[in-house]
């Protein structure tokens, strides 16, 4: 296996960290391709991709399956959205209720590069180590978009720790983890989008999070009801 050392600043702080580069096995990834900043979601089914609100963006086209820029394997998809329903409370001002669904307009080919994953219903305990999944920049891609997939482990904080910390006393329905191995990018936030509890989406992020060692995600089982009232055989 081979790491990069990376040392970089975002939002005003600086992080280092060491960034795999190899392409890791994490199916339920979507990238949310568009002319303005990249995004990534989960595909929860073979038509219904969840993500933040804040990547209600222009264009938008969801992009599954291998990433890379110069190989071609067969199980690439673009597939353009026919509906998206962000969250009733969210606001552009606010964190909170970051989330949106997207609705593929045909059903995603599942492979071994494209698999739903299921969402959590309960609390993680705190200590608990999940994985954090994003995307990356290969070393040989200067582009705009990420050809790699990315996974890091880390320990999801207290309710309590996160509430004394700069990033989390201001935010509810959040999930916080303590960063371990982290690396610093423009997009930072793309690489570490998604975090996977016990094989279950947990919590997904909440944009410019990025500072220190905490990163504050929306937690997922706390909007199982509505995620369910609108994907239900939909």
């Amino acid at each position: 296996m081979k790491f990069i050392f990376y040392l970089g600043v975002l939002a005003g702080t600086v992080f280092s960290a060491h960034s795999v580069q190899k392409e890791d096995h994490a199916p339920y990834l979507a990238y949310l391709r568009s002319h303005f900043n990249p995004c990534v979601g989960v595909l929860i089914k073979d038509n219904w991709v969840l993500a933040p609100a804040h990547c209600y963006l222009p264009n938008l086209k969801v992009m599954l399956g291998n990433f890379r820029i110069r190989v071609r394997d067969g199980t690439e998809q673009t597939i353009n959205p026919i509906q998206i329903i962000r969250y009733w409370n969210f606001s552009h001002t606010s964190p909170q209720d970051d989330l949106m669904l997207i609705k593929l307009a045909k059903p995603a080919k599942l492979n071994n590069k494209v698999q739903p994953l299921p969402l959590a219903t309960n609390n993680v305990r705190p200590g608990t180590i999940c994985l954090l999944s994003g995307l990356d920049w290969s070393q040989d891609n200067n582009g705009r978009h990420p050809d790699l997939r990315q996974n890091l482990e880390a320990p999801v904080m207290s309710d309590k720790e996160c509430q004394k910390t700069e990033q989390g006393k201001s935010h509810r329905n959040s999930l916080c983890v303590k960063f371990v191995k982290v690396f610093s990018r423009i997009f930072g936030e793309v690489a570490v989008a998604t975090v996977i509890c016990k094989n279950k989406l947990q919590g997904i992020e909440v944009g410019h999070f990025m500072g220190g060692d905490v990163g504050i995600y929306t937690d997922i089982h706390k909007y199982i009801p509505w995620i369910e009232s609108i994907t239900k055989d939909k």
